[in-house]
């Protein structure tokens, strides 16, 4: 596989794909994975489906329409029924992430619980008075049918239009805008760096016959790939049968070490969590080398560190400061990402003054609409918070850092194909701001208070999705040029994909809520479930930093310029040294997300080193399958079949609960 990932020479993208059986079976394939959605993750909270790299319902769509082109011989006979398979699932793939877990439900939960959970304990209402009524409902009644749920009265859709098409302008344009910025880095990527998209590879070998390539077999045909999926069968099954007879053993989803790390200092290397997950397993055959080992390699050095101040009387609550860390990595990795495509932004910036002398065109976005495209979208988001009330200051920072987190996960996915969906830093993007913006005791300013307040509202941006999005949106680009998918074709369908699952996360989740009542869906109970939980947080935040105030926190801005140094070293040295062995990647995913990924991401190098050493290039090839299988037969089995399961059977679901994160 990497051989044919890694090659230059890309053919053009001038084939149809848009049709009216492909539309039609991509409505079908939203809708009802939308509901898929809506019963399994947010009614019975058993299993986030949609919330996976790829989602599932995504990756269930393009098996079933491979397998119905191996039944039905003639669809196969040119590739037209290939690249309408490949089209679907781009569209689904940017449709199906806004709808599960951290699209529109952390917006809502966002916009709703600053009033709703207003009370005499708490200064809410004060802040609320402050948002503009654009970003959020004011009404009481509404609000309350909202988290309550109401019954025979009418959803009042008219009192929600107006916020809803606010914030769907804002993210359809951001989402729009970070397509054209990836789109900016596809030559650079692919041509110099040779970077191997192994997701869109993944995509690429399990939709229909007929083959891009001479000699390249389709996946379901492979008996080494049925061997993985038997491999990911034993596992999932184990576990599924144990639901639902406990007394039989089952492999299980990790082992807690932290329970014989009890006293100090040997405390300090808690968390140490065997967590498996077969799908970065699967995915992380396919991740170079380097970066397997420095994931596992950084992430238990960060545990050593804490142990060590632990030991000689240092640390403190939160060291070592992972996350901060991370976020530094990422804005190591971004300036790196920049650096090495230099002279092509450079042919960028000339075609979007009129000069295209020396730019290629066949991108999926012409250059210069890409690069206006980017302008636009921080330009717009900017001005979007600053009229809403944030400082300009702030409201830049912020942007930017979206952008720059955005650009370096799209890339980490481009040569990693980690399906890993909290690889990126989201929480950091705004603690790093508010943590070199201390604030005095008893803040009193009008405009300082309504800054604090709207930017506590705009902090959703950081944790909702738009780093999926972009990254999606690149891999449909790199599907769309491998398939001869026509340009116009793959950009109407990312539009189809954005604006339906738009639309259908509007009406399942507010349907829903006022016929359930929010307090008791996603996992609530009476008091609304993860993500208000997650938006209320942001709000005492906003509420401490006004009053009592907040103070400069050195120790996790030093830890980002630790995290910032600390990859510019191994850039460095990697520049220097041809076989130097750490990349920063690994420093920036295991600071951001690395308590539940370095286990199995040690299993993944074990694995690939151990066959590179005994087998070689060729054996390592040959083994491909086997690893794509395990890959795709966990999403498959764990996330289709049991994800079926915790849709109608939510006291069984519970007993094996998945996210694929």
């Amino acid at each position: 596989m990497a051989d044919v990932a890694g090659a230059s020479a890309e053919p053009s993208s001038d084939g149809g794909a848009l049709s009216v059986r492909s539309l039609a079976l991509a409505v079908i394939f939203l809708v009802v994975g939308a509901l898929w959605i809506r019963k399994a993750s947010l009614i019975a909270f058993t299993i986030l489906v949609g919330e996976g790299t790829p989602p599932v319902p995504a990756l269930t769509a393009l098996a079933l329409m491979t397998a119905l082109g191996m039944v039905v011989g003639r669809l196969t006979v040119t590739r037209r029924w290939r690249r309408e398979a490949l089209l679907v699932y781009v569209l689904l793939t940017c449709g199906f992430i806004t709808i599960d877990a951290n699209g529109i439900r952390q917006l809502l939960a966002t916009i709703t619980s600053l009033r709703y959970f207003a009370a005499s304990g708490n200064d809410y209402a004060a802040l609320a008075q402050t948002v503009p009524p654009w970003l959020m409902p004011a009404d009481d009644e509404l609000l309350r049918g909202f988290y309550e749920g109401i019954e025979g009265s009418p959803i009042p859709w008219g009192q929600w239009l107006p916020i809803l098409v606010v914030w769907g302008g804002m993210f359809l344009v951001l989402s729009l805008s970070l397509g054209c910025l990836v789109s900016l880095f596809r030559k650079p990527w692919a041509e110099q760096e040779h970077l191997t998209f192994p997701l869109a590879e993944l995509a690429l070998q399990l939709a229909p016959d007929p083959p891009d390539r001479p000699g390249q077999a389709q996946l379901l045909r492979s008996w080494l790939f049925w061997i993985g999926v038997g491999i990911a069968a034993i596992y999932d099954g184990s576990n599924i049968a144990h639901a639902f007879s406990p007394g039989i053993a089952a492999i299980g989803q990790n082992y807690d070490l932290s329970p014989l790390l009890s006293e100090r200092p040997w405390t300090g290397l808690r968390p140490i969590n065997l967590t498996f997950r077969p799908e970065i397993v699967g995915l992380g055959y396919l991740v170079p080398t380097d970066v397997l080992l420095s994931v596992w390699v950084f992430y238990l050095l960060l545990r050593f560190e804490n142990f060590a101040a632990g030991v000689f009387g240092g640390g403190g609550r939160g060291f070592p400061y992972d996350r901060p860390q991370g976020i530094g990595a990422y804005f190591a990795l971004a300036i790196f990402t920049i650096y090495t495509a230099r002279e092509h932004l450079r042919g960028v910036l000339r075609a979007a003054i009129g000069d295209r002398s020396g730019v290629e065109g066949g991108e999926a976005i012409p250059t210069a609409l890409a690069f206006w495209g980017v302008i636009a979208g921080i330009v717009g988001l900017t001005a979007f918070m600053v009229v809403a009330g944030m400082a300009w200051g702030t409201a830049l920072a912020y942007v930017l850092i979206i952008y720059v987190c955005s650009l370096v996960y799209a890339r980490i996915r481009a040569q990693t194909g980690l399906p890993i969906t909290y690889g990126i830093p989201r929480e950091e993007m705004f603690d790093t701001i508010l943590a070199v913006q201390p604030t005095r005791e008893g803040l009193t300013s009008p405009v300082a208070i309504r800054a604090e307040s709207v930017f506590a509202v705009f902090r959703v941006i950081g944790r909702m999705i738009f780093g999926q999005i972009g990254a999606f949106q690149m891999e449909g680009i790199r599907i769309a040029r491998r398939s001869h998918i026509r340009r116009s074709h793959l950009m109407t369908a990312v539009v189809i994909g954005l604006i339906g699952g738009l639309v259908l996360a509007y009406v399942i989740h507010i349907v829903d809520a006022y016929n359930y009542g929010w307090n008791i869906i996603d996992g609530g109970s009476t008091q609304g479930g993860y993500r208000t939980a997650q938006a209320l947080l942001q709000y005492a935040r906003a509420e401490a930093r006004i009053d009592p105030g907040e103070p400069l926190r050195l120790n996790t801005t030093i830890a980002r310029g630790v995290g910032f140094g600390l990859s510019l070293l191994m850039l460095w040295l990697r520049s220097r040294f041809l076989r130097f062995p750490l990349n920063p990647v690994g420093l920036a995913l295991a600071g951001t997300f690395g308590s539940p990924i370095w286990f199995p991401i040690f299993l993944a190098w074990l694995a690939k080193s151990l066959i590179l050493r005994l087998g070689g290039a060729h054996s390592y090839r040959h083994l491909t399958p086997v690893f794509l299988g395990i890959a795709i037969g966990h999403f498959l089995i764990a996330g289709g079949i049991w994800g079926i399961v915790g849709a109608f059977n939510e006291e069984v679901a519970r007993r094996y609960l998945l996210w694929f994160a």
